[in-house]
């Protein structure tokens, strides 16, 4: 899948491009994991200090999937059966470059994860790297059902070593649309971009998953309609946009966008539809509300 590229320069680089303000984060969290149970049922005797994740599966997230890395070794889950001992061994790191500098990246590499429910999640890669970075970084990436490919990471983190308060990263149940790059529109701008992103929500932003760009047949564009606030007496305004781009991975936009005239400060509400029976994808919800400000006015909003 040409999305999961295993060069790490290329991933940190176009991700950032992604790292900037989601819209309405709080509102977003609509889809956040149900209630988790962290027992581990068996683990094996660790080399280091053990850093704890857990994945879960399915729309009620029952199917819990536990990666421990052991310094530079990764142990999962992949029976889904709670026991870290019979799973045939730590993942060893594959693909190690040494870059140069303090730079380096490597991968953890799964087939599948199989849980006793008879689904089967592929394509399991985690990506781990440091640039000349604070600290290591991470991107995971797999296959819900060997169908639908989706992201976690590169932004906050998704380890703890305590393993209670381990996040949870969820694959699976519906989808929340979350405008990218912004968390307003201002007033007077022009050409600028106007992106989408379908997620699960997390309790931090390394442990939010995305939606593949490749997730969704090109056939399948995103339609949005906007709202927006208008001055009292004047006729409503309502434009529309088709984000017939895809790039960085997880966005879905448009460039040829701008404000229309007669826009005033205030709320302006997005509905997201994605074309009738060219897809299964469920959302949580198909609006977003985010605020309209003037020039040089911050968004004070609890983001």
């Amino acid at each position: 899948m040409d999305t999961f590229l295993p060069r790490f320069l290329c991933f940190a680089a176009t991700a950032a491009c992604c790292a900037l303000p989601l819209a309405d984060r709080a509102a977003a969290a609509t889809n956040a994991t149900p209630a988790v149970d962290h027992a581990i049922l068996k683990e094996p005797a660790y080399q280091s200090t053990p850093k704890y994740s857990l994945i879960t599966f399915g729309t009620n997230a029952d199917v819990r999937v536990w990666m421990v890395e052991d310094g530079k070794r990764l142990y999962v889950d992949k029976n889904a059966n709670g026991d870290l001992t019979d799973d045939g061994g730590p993942i060893e790191p594959s693909n190690v470059r040494n870059l140069g500098d303090g730079r380096w990246d490597f991968e953890y590499q799964l087939p599948s994860i199989t849980p006793p429910n008879g689904s089967r999640h592929t394509d399991f890669v985690l990506r781990r790297w440091n640039y000349k970075d604070p600290a290591d970084e991470y991107g995971l990436s797999l296959s819900v059902d060997a169908q639908m490919p989706i992201y976690a990471g590169w932004f906050g983190t998704f380890w703890s070593t305590n393993r209670e308060q381990a996040p949870v990263i969820h694959f699976g149940g519906p989808f929340t649309p979350t405008i990218l790059r912004r968390d307003a529109f201002t007033l007077g701008e022009t050409h600028e971009r106007l992106s989408v992103g379908f997620f699960h929500r997390a309790t931090d932003s390394g442990a939010e998953s995305r939606l593949s760009i490749d997730a969704l047949p090109r056939i399948v564009v995103p339609n949005l309609t906007i709202e927006w606030p208008a001055a009292a007496g004047h006729a409503p305004l309502r434009t529309a946009h088709q984000l017939t781009q895809r790039c960085c991975y997880w966005e879905f936009y448009s460039t040829d966008f701008e404000l229309p005239k007669g826009v005033v400060p205030g709320p302006a509400r997005i509905t997201v539809e994605l074309p009738a029976n060219t897809t299964s994808l469920e959302l949580t919800t198909n609006v977003i509300v985010i605020p309209v400000v003037a020039a040089g006015q911050k968004n004070n909003s609890d983001r």
